[in-house]
């Protein structure tokens, strides 16, 4: 029961079905396919959320 709540809070590529790496900044929050498919920025404090698909 663990594994499948695990396995359903991990994101995954819509392209390629990796898993989305994240990093964290002072300014901003960008997860990211390790192959380039999707990118998201989010901005928390201005309130803005960017996504970059290929």
């Amino acid at each position: 029961m663990l594994k499948l709540l695990r396995k359903l809070a991990v994101e995954h590529c819509p392209t390629c079905n990796e898993i989305i790496q994240s990093q964290h900044s002072s300014i901003c929050y960008t997860r990211a396919c390790p192959h380039g498919h999707y990118t998201e920025e989010t901005y928390s404090h201005l309130g803005v959320r960017i996504v970059y698909k290929k």
